[in-house]
């Protein structure tokens, strides 16, 4: 009779055994599939449960705000909390007040370092308009100017410089024939002493006439040394008249006039003329005497004629 061996027991007892661990695994797996499939439908079903609510309770929302509206176009005095609340609920989050996400971007740079240095400096703009009082400065600085280059200083701080002026003597006697108007003509040259007199050539001892070189106003002087024979018949409007006269329009333009009465006795008197003009550049003045007696009269030698610049 052979003898149990310990291999067949455990053999026989590994066989039985076996079969009946497996089976409680498997159930037991199952189950927690089962459970973990149960839950996932209830969740599913929560979620469609809770939507259909949420909107089932819209519907009453705006159903019952639309009540409340209407209730409130018909009556405006009825007001309830509710009814506000309601209106309150379905227009915050409409027009301006709806909720928007904020960007949440946070910048990747760091704090903002100092202030750079400045740039440089831009071109410079127009010039300012001038005011009427820089205006007139500048017209006078600029006359100033023209004065010093053309050698004539009139407005500069010292003593003006003499431009132009002369002075000469008649050469010779010049008889005036009664009833009549003379021109007094032939001078002769200044002597030594009257040279310090003299500015510039504009005087013409032939013509006895002076031409201005500039516009400007003239000091003009004529002193006449007169001599008058006697005569026989006298009348009380017997004169002679003299006058220096711009281009030799004695009637026309101004001039300067003096008129003395003449003695029957005869005898030598003086006329003094002496006065300003205003004289363009280029117009001439000379000296004329009127004799307005029934008799030749003379104009002695050493009668003289003389001018001045006194400014512009």
């Amino acid at each position: 009779m052979p003898a149990r061996t310990p291999q067949g027991r455990s053999s026989s007892s590994g066989g039985a055994g076996g079969p009946l661990l497996l089976p409680l695994g498997q159930m037991m797996m199952m189950m927690m599939m089962m459970m973990m499939m149960m839950m996932m439908m209830m969740v599913e079903e929560a979620a469609a449960v809770e939507e259909v609510v949420s909107e089932e309770m819209l519907e009453e929302d705006e159903a019952v705000s639309t009540e409340v509206l209407e209730s409130m176009s018909s009556d405006a005095s009825r007001v309830s909390p509710l009814s506000s609340w309601l209106i309150f609920r379905s227009n915050s989050n409409k027009g301006d007040n709806r909720r928007t996400k904020g960007s949440r971007r946070t910048s990747k740079h760091g704090l903002p370092g100092p202030p750079g240095p400045p740039g440089p400096q831009g071109p410079p703009g127009p010039p300012a308009p001038l005011l009427p009082q820089q205006q007139e400065l500048i017209q006078e600085l600029q006359h100033k100017l023209k004065d010093m280059a053309s050698g004539v200083c009139f407005l500069c701080d010292r003593p003006p410089r003499v431009s132009t002026s002369f002075l000469s003597r008649l050469l010779q006697v010049v008889t005036v024939p009664r009833r009549s108007l003379l021109e007094l003509q032939s001078f002769r040259q200044p002597s030594d002493s009257e040279q310090n007199l003299q500015r510039g050539q504009n005087f013409n001892s032939s013509t006895g006439r002076y031409t201005a070189p500039v516009s400007g106003f003239y000091q003009l002087t004529a002193s006449l040394l007169i001599e008058s024979g006697d005569r026989i018949q006298i009348r009380m409007r017997d004169s002679v008249k003299a006058a220096i006269c711009i281009e030799s329009l004695c009637q026309t333009n101004l001039s300067i006039e003096s008129m003395m009465g003449v003695a029957a006795a005869g005898g030598t008197f003086s006329i003094l003329l002496t006065g300003t003009l205003y004289l363009q550049a280029g117009e001439s003045v000379s000296v004329f005497v009127d004799n307005g007696t029934g008799s030749a009269i003379s104009v002695l030698q050493d009668s003289l004629f003389s001018g001045i610049l006194l400014g512009v």
